[in-house]
């Protein structure tokens, strides 16, 4: 595809990237961070992952644990948010194609994982926060909010095969012209 001028100002692809590296930040460094410090562990992750009133203990073994069980939906994220940032720099150029169907496929697919995992980190947080009380606490239950994640990743997972198909068909038509 020959670039024509830019789809975008490049105010507008700038703004974009920034919107990215920030969602990527608050995705996917900030729970990460939680885990350095015992009062926001308390404050983020215990009324997430045990029920009220259940004994817990951060202790470095916990903490290990939560930062590779966090980690996981954490590189989900990160993989799908960086996937945008070469259809803004294409955009930007004037090119704009099957890639933008794709990098929305890629986001959609991170968010339903993490909707998806989501259950499954919770049990494995709580066994984590448990085990050190000396009695080992696992329960699984499905959240509203990982229903969520799967629905609006599917949603764009949707979008992102229509993007393809609407690009296929825009160099169809070029040819024709």
């Amino acid at each position: 595809m020959m670039p024509t001028q830019s789809l975008l100002p490049a105010a507008a692809v700038r703004r974009a990237q920034w919107a990215i590296w920030c969602a990527w930040a608050l995705a996917v460094v900030a729970p990460l961070v939680v885990w350095l410090d015992t009062q926001l562990v308390e404050l983020a992750v215990v009324p997430h992952a045990l029920l009220q009133g259940l004994p817990y203990a951060i202790t470095p073994q916990a903490r290990l644990a939560g930062v590779a069980i966090t980690a996981i939906p954490c590189a989900l994220l990160a993989w799908g948010l960086l996937g945008l940032l070469p259809v803004l720099r294409r955009a930007g150029a004037g090119e704009l194609a099957a890639g933008a169907g794709r990098a929305v496929t890629r986001l959609g697919t991170a968010i339903a994982l993490v909707g998806f995992y989501e259950p499954l980190g919770r049990a494995a947080l709580m066994a984590a926060l448990s085990v050190g009380t000396g009695e080992l606490r696992i329960g699984l239950a499905v959240s509203a909010c990982g229903v969520l994640l799967v629905a609006l990743g599917a949603t764009l997972v949707a979008l992102g095969h229509v993007l393809r198909a609407a690009a296929a068909a825009m160099e169809e038509n070029r040819g024709f012209v």
